[in-house]
């Protein structure tokens, strides 16, 4: 029963989100990664070495001197690394079945004025899925998928091998690319 239910919303989110995503228009523009100042960076959790490679991608960040705030979806807290210390995690609880955020730290997220959003993730998830459609970041960054442009205004394309390796040749990636876009 409560799969059902859980089914029956990610669907009704993945509707109105796309619906509300298509009639959304937000100026957008691209500082270039150098000039960015605030970053935001959303993923989420599948195991404990995606975990880390996500860490690393917030720690080389933060090393270029950006601001970074960080949001995670989870479908079990208890599946989180117990070393993580993953203050920032959240599930399917937080979001109604509409896209409203019920917890403050994903409202205050939303409501952040971030030069880039990183979204870490290979497909966007329903939750997720609201949060970009939702948030005013000046550019949006993701794993290119045709059927996302509503969500993202940079996409990057990665050869896949391994998931691991994957998801650093992304994040990689998306460093490289927003670099190069100075000005742009």
């Amino acid at each position: 029963m409560i799969r059902l239910y859980l089914s029956a919303k990610l669907f009704i989110l993945g509707v109105v989100t796309r619906l509300a995503s298509k009639n959304k228009s937000v100026p957008r523009s691209n500082v270039g990664l150098n000039k960015a100042t605030t970053i935001g960076v959303l993923y989420s959790y599948e195991s404990p070495a995606k975990h880390e490679v996500v860490q690393r991608f917030i720690r080389d960040l933060k090393n270029l001197d950006k601001q970074v705030a960080v949001l995670c979806y989870t479908t079990k807290k208890d599946r989180i690394h117990i070393s993580s210390h993953l203050r920032y995690a959240f599930d399917h609880h937080a979001i109604t079945i509409l896209g409203k955020a019920k917890s403050d730290r994903i409202q205050k997220f939303i409501k952040s004025s971030f030069d880039y959003l990183f979204y870490l993730d290979w497909t966007v998830h329903p939750v997720l899925a609201s949060i970009l459609a939702q948030h005013h970041a000046k550019c949006r960054v993701g794993h290119f998928d045709p059927t996302c442009r509503n969500f993202f205004e940079v996409m990057v394309k990665v050869n896949r091998t391994t998931p691991i390796e994957d998801i650093k040749k992304l994040a990689s990636q998306m460093l490289h690319y927003t670099r190069c876009m100075e000005g742009q």
